[in-house]
């Protein structure tokens, strides 16, 4: 084997590994791409749910509006009742 083979074969080694290396690490980041792209998606979407989710305190004070207004409701509803039984007396 003279020292041109070896050279040859050694760049053309180099050559292969270097294509083989560049290869391996664009698909790394084009998967790193792809999964910050979900990221960003999960993050916004949780964002929104974040957003639209009410909290304790709000579904209890919308709980609490909600019985008030039954209250009055059964009040107004108590009065008619008793306005009826005037008239009919």
């Amino acid at each position: 084997m003279t020292p041109i083979d070896f050279e040859f074969g050694f760049k053309t080694l180099w050559g292969l590994a270097t294509a083989a290396g560049w290869f391996w690490i664009n698909g790394i980041s084009g998967r790193l791409k792809e999964a910050e792209k979900d990221r960003a998606d999960l993050r916004r979407e949780l964002h929104d749910v974040k957003l639209d989710y009410s909290t304790k305190a709000e579904a209890r004070a919308d709980r609490d509006t909600i019985n008030r207004q039954l209250n009055r409701i059964e009040d107004k509803l108590d009065k008619l009742a008793e306005r009826k039984a005037d008239k009919s007396t």
